[in-house]
């Protein structure tokens, strides 16, 4: 009732007079005014001026309003909801990644697709920090990204899996079974910005030689083509590297190795529709077949035993 009663206020602060406001919500102006009246007795405080006419809002009336605002916008978003759950489930999914997370990204968006066809997705690249302040200002629904980039206090989180760290490269005839942080940060690196922990950012800063930084995945490959440099991936990036010749992964060992892959959201947005779609399909136990695919390519391009 006190929704109905709320539609009533902000008909009436809408039209500045009782009988259009009543006209405009089918009910009667007797009914309308009754309704204001119980939703004053509610509050326990005088919404409208009173007098023969309309004469505007008190000053608490003005915060009233505000909230009835409010909730009619949340009822009618929770409405579109309903309604896209029923009709097959429409609307948009905006997901923002890091550049890390470019092959897994398909996995998703493939899977989402063949479960919700008509759901448009929305897919852009960003660094950590922009995903979450896009999140924040409502420009972004969800974000793929690495749990270590930041801080997540302010933010919903689902962790998806974990990825190992890997050296790609051109190692020649000698190709070691693993390599150390110290013998990473001795080499050339090329980099692909925002893919990083901060743990592993503060490990490539010690870096001695001065790196590459790029935000696209085919610059940096076609920079490790050339045999100068060296990239610290996380191993579902490997099948970049499936045409490139002489390029070989060797585990980084120490730490950190690994990086943790999540699904980032507001706080309590997981419950939105298209939120809980895309987190219900990334959470299936189906996505798990082509997930540890992409994640094993990484072998192709191991010493062999």
């Amino acid at each position: 009732m006190i929704v109905r009663n709320f539609e009533y206020l902000l008909a009436l602060y809408r039209e500045g007079h009782y009988g259009n406001a009543a006209r405009i919500c089918n009910v009667s102006q007797p009914t309308l005014s009754s309704g204001i009246r119980q939703l004053e007795k509610d509050m326990g405080v005088e919404i409208v001026r009173h007098g023969r006419r309309y004469d505007g809002l008190t000053l608490e009336g003005y915060r009233v309003l505000a909230l009835a605002q409010k909730m009619s916008d949340d009822c009618r978003a929770l409405d579109r909801e309903l309604a896209a759950l029923r009709s097959g489930f429409e609307g948009e999914l905006r997901l923002g990644i890091v550049p890390g997370t470019t092959s897994i990204s398909p996995i998703l968006s493939a899977a989402l697709a063949e479960k919700f066809p008509l759901l448009q997705q929305t897919i852009s690249t960003a660094s950590p920090c922009s995903l979450l302040q896009g999140i924040k200002s409502n420009g972004l629904d969800v974000a793929l990204m690495h749990l270590e980039s930041t801080c997540m206090e302010d933010f919903d989180t689902r962790v998806l899996h974990k990825e190992r760290l890997f050296l790609f490269g051109c190692f020649g005839l000698e190709l070691p079974a693993s390599v150390t942080w110290e013998d990473v940060l001795s080499r050339q690196l090329c980099l692909l910005a925002s893919t990083f922990s901060v743990a592993v950012e503060s490990r490539l800063e010690q870096s001695k030689m001065r790196s590459v930084v790029t935000d696209s995945v085919s610059v940096l490959v076609s920079h490790i083509s050339t045999g100068r440099f060296f990239a610290v991936l996380p191993q579902s990036l490997a099948n970049n590297f499936l045409h490139v010749a002489n390029v070989r992964a060797v585990v980084i060992t120490g730490t950190p190795s690994h990086c943790t892959i999540a699904l980032v959201a507001g706080k309590n947005s997981f419950e939105s529709a298209s939120v809980r779609a895309f987190l219900e399909v990334a959470s299936s136990p189906e996505l798990a077949i082509p997930v540890r695919a992409i994640m094993s390519i990484h072998r192709r391009l191991r010493a062999k035993d």
